[in-house]
């Protein structure tokens, strides 16, 4: 049933999510995280994964579970993610010295929440200025961008950017940031 809906509504990644939800994270693993992380994580994003799910159903492929790394993101939960909305990453040329700082930059103080295939990725940032914040990230050009709401060009938050996929999703809403993917 739900391949069939994802064939009608022609929402991208839908055959691979199949609209399940994953289970919600236990206590004793997201208190494991939280030490790692040295702090709480955005609230928004805590209740989901605490009460909703940790996983599943959403943008591309799909919510990835917390502490999700793909092939050659090492993630450095102990630091702050550096960029924010009024100062991006926007990124440098493959393989340059300013692509492999960035990178390691990147990588600070954040999660990785979907998977857009072809190096890209939607990050949670989970420290610093930007915390609680959806961005878009290429790890080939170490790019990384605030996804913004369409109508108050604002960053969005966790709950926004679900919310943002979910009116996609029904067809009662036009494409959001990089919801089409890119490959």
């Amino acid at each position: 049933m739900a391949e069939a809906a994802a064939r009608a509504w022609g929402v991208p990644g839908a055959e691979w999510h199949r609209y399940d939800l994953s289970r919600p994270i236990g206590r004793f693993a997201l208190a494991a995280f939280e030490k790692r992380l040295g702090g709480r994580l955005p609230e928004e994003y805590r209740q989901w994964i605490t009460t909703v799910a940790d996983g599943g159903a959403g943008p591309i492929h799909g919510l990835l579970p917390l502490a999700f790394e793909p092939l050659y993101i090492e993630v450095d939960y102990s630091a702050d993610f550096p960029f924010s909305a009024d100062h991006p990453c926007l990124g440098a040329e493959e393989e340059s010295p300013e692509c492999e700082r960035d990178t390691l930059l990147i990588s600070q103080g954040m999660t990785v929440v979907t998977d857009e295939g072809c190096c890209r990725y939607n990050i949670l940032v989970l420290r610093g200025p930007a915390a609680g914040q959806v961005w878009w990230y290429w790890s080939e050009r170490a790019m990384a961008l605030p996804i913004r709401h369409p109508e108050t060009g604002a960053p969005v938050t966790f709950l926004d950017w679900y919310d943002l996929w979910l009116t996609r999703a029904a067809g009662d809403g036009k494409p959001i940031g990089s919801f089409e993917g890119f490959c």
